[in-house]
C-alpha cells in the first residue's frame, strides 16, 4: 500500500489566512483540540520541534491575537480513498512558550478573541427589566462573539447586579442558575439546555470487544447515588408568605432521598426551574466515564453515543468533553460523557 492509499489523519492549518499545514507538518509533535465542556472555552495546543530555530525567528514566531483556523482530515480511516473533515472552528494564540534541548515551541490558542474584554476586565452594573438573553446579547458584543441563543426559556429579571465580576463569570453564573449551559467556540457564545442535546440520536455505539476502544473508565462509586426528587422553599420576608414547590422527574421510583433547597425565589415558576436545574446537577454526577478511542471525527462536546457491553452501565451518554489528539501515538480520541438523565 502506498502514501495515497495509507490509512492516515492529517492537519489544516490556516494561519493569518495562510496554509501553512506542509510547514507545519515537518515538525509537528503533538496537536491537541478540545472540545470543551459548558462554561470554558475550546482551545488548540501545538508542540513542534524546533531544532533549526525557524519557529523562534522572527518571520514564523507566533505571536499572541495571530488567527489559527483548524481542521482534522482522515484520509481512508474508515474506508478506502474516503476523505473526511472535522473543522475545528477559530482560534486566536493565546499564549507561546519555547524550551530546549532539544528545541520545541508550544502554541496555545484559544475560542475567546483575545482582543474582546471579556476576559480580565471586571464590571460593576444593574441590569434592570432585562432577558437572559439580553444580559448575553450585550457580552457577547463586548466579547467580540455572535450569540447563538439555544435555550428553549428566556428569563425575565426586575434588576439583576454584577458586582466586580468579569462578564463571561457573571453570565455563567447567572445561566447555570437558570439550568441553561454555556460555551464559547468558533467565534460563538453558545447558550443552551443539555437536556434539549441530551435527546438528540446518538452518533455512534461503542461496544467492549469489538469497537476501538483503546481505554475506559467509569466512576462506580457514584452509580447509585441519585435523588428522586428536590424540594425548593423560600419564605418571603416583606409578604411573610412561603412559596415552596417539589419536582419530580417522569419515572422516579417513589422511595428514595430527597434534594432540599432553602434559596430566594421569586414565583413558583422560578422556584420549579430551580429545583429542576439543582436536581439535575446532582444526578448528572451519578454515572460519568471517560473512553479513549481511535480517532473519530463523529465525537463531539452535545452529541450523544451509546454505550455496550460495560453491563450496569451500559445506555446512553452525552459527551461532555472531547479531545482530538494527533501526535506519535497517531490519531486518538478522549471523550468524558454522563448518562443522560431524560428529564
Amino acid at each position: 500500500m502506498d502514501m495515497v492509499d495509507a490509512r492516515r489523519a492529517e492537519l489544516v492549518i490556516s494561519y493569518n489566512g495562510v496554509d501553512i499545514s506542509i510547514d507545519l507538518a515537518k515538525s509537528l509533535m503533538d496537536f491537541t483540540y478540545t472540545d470543551a465542556a459548558p462554561g470554558e472555552s475550546d482551545d488548540i495546543q501545538i508542540t513542534l520541534e524546533d531544532r533549526e530555530n525557524m519557529w523562534q525567528s522572527p518571520e514564523w514566531m507566533p505571536l499572541q491575537g495571530d488567527k489559527i483556523i483548524a481542521e482534522i482530515r482522515t484520509i481512508g480511516w474508515d474506508n478506502a480513498g474516503e476523505v473526511k473533515r472535522l473543522p475545528l472552528g477559530s482560534f486566536e494564540v493565546d499564549s507561546v512558550s519555547s524550551s530546549g534541548p532539544p528545541d520545541t515551541v508550544n502554541i496555545k490558542a484559544t475560542s475567546l478573541p483575545i482582543s474582546g474584554n471579556a476576559r480580565q476586565e471586571t464590571r460593576t452594573k444593574a441590569w434592570e427589566k432585562v432577558t437572559l438573553k439580553a444580559i448575553a446579547a450585550d457580552i457577547a458584543k463586548r466579547a467580540g462573539l455572535k450569540l447563538n441563543y439555544l435555550a428553549p426559556v428566556n428569563p425575565t429579571y426586575e434588576r439583576i447586579d454584577q458586582t466586580e465580576q468579569e462578564d463571561l463569570a457573571f453570565l455563567y453564573t447567572q445561566s447555570k442558575e437558570e439550568g441553561i449551559a454555556l460555551k464559547i467556540a468558533s467565534g460563538q457564545l453558545v447558550l443552551f439546555d443539555e437536556f434539549e442535546f441530551e435527546k438528540g440520536e446518538p452518533v455512534a455505539t461503542f461496544k467492549r470487544g469489538t469497537d476501538n476502544i483503546l481505554s475506559y473508565s467509569f466512576d462506580w462509586s457514584a452509580a447509585y447515588a441519585a435523588y428522586v426528587a428536590c424540594e425548593v422553599s423560600y419564605t418571603q420576608a416583606k409578604k411573610k408568605s412561603t412559596i415552596k414547590v417539589k419536582y419530580v422527574p417522569p419515572g422516579a421510583p417513589s422511595i428514595g432521598p430527597i434534594l432540599k433547597i432553602n434559596e430566594q425565589v421569586d414565583n413558583e415558576a422560578a422556584a420549579l426551574r430551580k429545583a429542576r436545574k439543582s436536581l439535575r446537577d446532582k444526578n448528572k454526577e451519578r454515572s460519568q466515564a471517560s473512553l479513549s478511542l481511535m480517532g473519530d471525527i463523529r465525537l463531539a462536546a452535545g452529541l450523544t453515543i451509546q454505550v455496550a457491553g460495560f453491563g450496569t452501565f451500559d445506555g446512553k451518554y452525552l459527551i461532555e468533553r472531547a479531545s482530538h489528539k494527533i501526535g506519535s501515538g497517531g490519531y486518538t480520541t478522549d471523550i468524558t460523557i454522563r448518562q443522560v438523565l431524560g428529564w
